[in-house]
């Protein structure tokens, strides 16, 4: 438990200011759509190369 109490004591000091906040938002939306983006299109390729092999 300790260690939980330790994860959130260090966020809660980074991230102490509304700057930071929106700094921190940023990157996580930026790392969301950019592995979303990945995933689509790993999709759709696998989608076509079934098609070619029929």
């Amino acid at each position: 438990m300790d260690g939980l109490e330790n994860i959130i004591s260090v966020l809660d000091y980074v991230l102490d200011t509304k700057r930071k906040r929106h700094i921190t938002g940023g990157i996580l939306l930026s790392v969301y759509f950019l592995f979303g983006g990945l995933a689509i299109t790993v999709m759709t390729i696998k989608n076509e190369e079934d098609e070619y092999e029929q």
